[in-house]
C-alpha cells in the first residue's frame, strides 16, 4: 500500500514539473527569450532538457528518503558485497572446521571401539586362566590332604617304609609340580590383570578426549568453600573493588593449582551483579567483613567452577581462655571410653561455638581445629583420670568469626 501512494506521488510530482517545463518553454518560445546568449529555439530546448533532470532528480530524491532499501542499493552495494564476501568465507571456515571435528570424533569412536575389544577379550582369556588356577589349586589341595594322610600311615605302620616313601615322593613330587604350575599361573594371571589395567587406563584416558559424550568426575561439590578472606568494611568502592577482585585472582589460582591447569587458566566464574552486589555491601559496612567463595554447584571436571560471593560479619566470639563449654562425664576406665568422651564432649564444644556464632564449614559442620597429638594427648589425660570427670574447653587465643576455633581442655577429676 506503501509502495503505491509512493508511485503516485512521483507521478503527480512528475506531471507538475513536465507540465511547468512546458509551459515555461512555451513562454520562453513565444517571448523568443535567450539564455546565455543561445537562440529561443536552443533555450527552449534546454529548459526541456532541464525539466527532465528536475524530473529524474526529484524521483531519485523522493526515492532515497522514503526508502532505506533504494539508498542502500545506490550508496551502499559495494559494502554489502564486501560484508557477504566476508561472511561466505567465515562460513566456509566453520564448515572446514566442523568437518575436521567430525572426523577427529569418528577417529576417537574406533579408537575406543578397539580399545573395548580388546578389553573383552583379555577379561575372558583371564576368567579362563582364574578358572584354571582354582582347580589346580583344588587338585593341590587334594594332593596335600592325601600326602598328610600317607605321612600318618607312615607312622602309623613303619613295616611298610619302603612302599610309604616311595609314596611319599611320588606325592611330593606331584604337590612340587602343581605348585609350579599354580606359581606360573598366578604370574600369568598378574601378567594379565596389568594389560587389563593398562586397557583400562588407555581406555580412561581416551574417554577424556571425547568429554562432550561423557559424564565426567566431580571435583567441587554445590556449596563447597574454595576461599574464605577477611577483608576491611566500610572502605571506598574503588579499593574495596580491588581487594575483592584479588582475592577472586587468588582463588582462582588455588583451584588451578589443585587442578594441575595452564596458570593464566580462568576456570573460576563469578557473575557481575554478585560482584558488584558485594563491592557495594562491603563498602557499606563499617565492620570486618568475612569474604567465602563458593561453589555454586557440582562441578564437573573439564567445566568452569561457578562460584558465589557469601558475606558475613568478622565480629568477636570468644576473647582468649574464655570458657567455651563445659560438662561432667563418666570417662570409665578404659582407652575406649576415655576416647568417645572425648570425641562427645568436642562435639559438643562444636556446636556450643556455632551456636555464638563461629562460622561453620557448609558440608562438615565443623568449626573446630585440633592436632592428632593433642587429642591423643587429651585422650590419654582423660584415660588416666579416669571414673567421673569435668571437661572444660577455653580459647587458646581471641576467636572471631571466620574461625577456626582452636581450645585447650582442662580435666578436673570429681569425686
Amino acid at each position: 500500500m506503501y509502495g503505491l501512494q509512493l508511485i503516485a506521488v512521483l507521478a503527480v510530482m512528475g506531471g507538475i514539473i513536465a507540465y511547468i517545463g512546458d509551459k515555461l518553454g512555451t513562454k520562453v518560445g513565444k517571448k523568443k527569450l535567450t539564455i546565455f546568449g543561445l537562440r529561443p529555439k536552443h533555450t527552449s530546448i534546454l529548459v526541456t532538457i532541464v525539466t527532465g533532470i528536475l524530473i529524474a532528480a526529484a524521483t531519485l530524491g523522493v526515492l532515497s528518503v522514503a526508502s532505506r532499501d533504494v539508498r542502500t542499493a545506490l550508496f551502499g552495494m559495494e559494502q554489502l558485497k564486501e560484508q557477504m564476501a566476508v561472511l561466505s568465507g567465515e562460513v566456509t571456515m566453520k564448515n572446514k572446521e566442523l568437518e575436521e571435528s567430525r572426523q577427529a570424533l569418528a577417529a576417537k569412536t574406533a579408537e575406543l571401539t578397539a580399545l573395548s575389544a580388546r578389553i573383552a577379550e583379555t577379561s575372558r582369556r583371564l576368567t579362563t586362566i582364574t578358572q584354571e588356577l582354582a582347580a589346580v589349586m583344588d587338585e593341590r589341595d587334594r594332593t596335600a590332604a592325601a600326602l598328610a594322610e600317607v605321612q600318618q600311615d607312615y607312622s602309623a605302620a613303619k613295616g611298610d617304609l619302603v612302599k610309604a616313601r616311595q609314596d611319599i615322593d611320588t606325592l611330593t613330587q606331584t604337590k612340587n609340580d602343581l605348585d609350579a604350575r599354580v606359581a606360573a599361573l598366578n604370574e600369568a594371571k598378574t601378567n594379565l590383570q596389568a594389560d587389563v589395567d593398562k586397557l583400562s587406563e588407555l581406555t580412561a584416558n581416551l574417554k577424556k578426549g571425547i568429554q562432550f559424550v561423557r559424564e565426567g568426575v566431580v571435583i567441587f561439590r554445590a556449596g563447597e568453600v574454595l576461599s574464605t578472606s577477611v577483608i576491611k568494611g566500610g572502605e571506598n568502592a574503588k579499593d574495596t573493588e580491588a581487594t575483592l577482585a584479588a582475592i577472586l585472582y587468588r582463588t582462582n589460582q588455588g583451584i588451578v593449582t589443585k587442578l594441575g591447569a595452564d596458570k593464566d587458566l580462568e576456570v573460576l566464574w563469578v557473575s557481575r551483579p554478585d560482584f558488584e552486589q558485594a563491592v557495594s555491601l562491603i563498602a557499606a559496612t563499617p565492620e570486618d567483613i568475612i569474604v567465602r567463595v563458593a561453589s555454586a554447584g557440582n562441578t564437573i571436571y573439564g567445566e568452569p567452577v561457578i562460584g558465589q560471593i557469601n558475606l558475613f560479619p568478622n565480629r568477636l566470639v570468644y576473647k582468649q581462655d574464655a570458657i567455651v563449654h563445659t560438662e561432667a562425664f563418666d570417662a570409665g576406665s578404659s582407652a575406649a571410653q576415655a576416647e568417645e568422651t572425648v570425641l562427645k564432649f568436642l562435639q559438643k564444644v562444636n556446636q556450643k561455638a556455632i551456636e555464638q556464632g563461629v562460622l561453620p564449614d557448609p558440608l562438615q559442620g565443623t568449626v573446630g581445629e585440633m592436632s592428632g597429638s593433642q587429642l591423643y594427648d587429651t585422650i590419654n589425660r582423660v584415660k588416666r583420670a579416669g571414673g567421673k570427670v569435668e571437661l572444660t574447653a577455653t580459647a587458646k587465643n581471641d576467636i572471631y568469626a571466620v574461625g577456626p576455633l582452636r581450645v585447650e581442655v582442662k580435666i578436673r577429676s570429681m569425686p
